[in-house]
């Protein structure tokens, strides 16, 4: 999703409509992302016989990332920033932030899925 803005600006193309990206030419500049307090989502699709072609999907906002490894498991909660290799999982520790995270990737995924013939729930 960011580089279509980043490739918009680094062409002088002004972005005349809403798009969901962000630029990151500040960063390819040498400085530091303009807005850092934004969602990011992930989605994978698992193509073997144990998935079954599921998907997985995983947000982060900020140090934190709320991610599904398994169609089968529960989401798991990490602090990237003191859990880089995403060993503890903090989802007990921290109900608000959990709940938080997956209300949004819930939000995200219904949007994403959504089809022109689908009432808004």
């Amino acid at each position: 999703m960011d580089l279509y803005p980043t490739l918009l600006e680094a062409a002088g193309v002004p972005v005349t409509h809403y798009i969901e990206g962000q630029s990151f030419m500040p960063v390819l500049k040498g400085g530091t992302p303009t807005r850092q307090d934004r969602y990011l989502f992930f989605s994978r699709r698992e193509g073997n016989l144990r998935y079954n072609g599921k998907t997985v999907e995983a947000v982060r906002l900020g140090a934190w990332k709320l991610v599904q490894n398994s169609p089968y498991a529960p989401p798991e909660l990490f602090n990237l920033e003191e859990d880089p290799l995403e060993q503890d999982d903090l989802s007990k520790d921290y109900p608000g932030i959990f709940r938080r995270l997956a209300a949004a990737l819930r939000r995200h995924i219904q949007e994403a899925g959504k089809v022109p013939w689908q009432r808004s729930q």
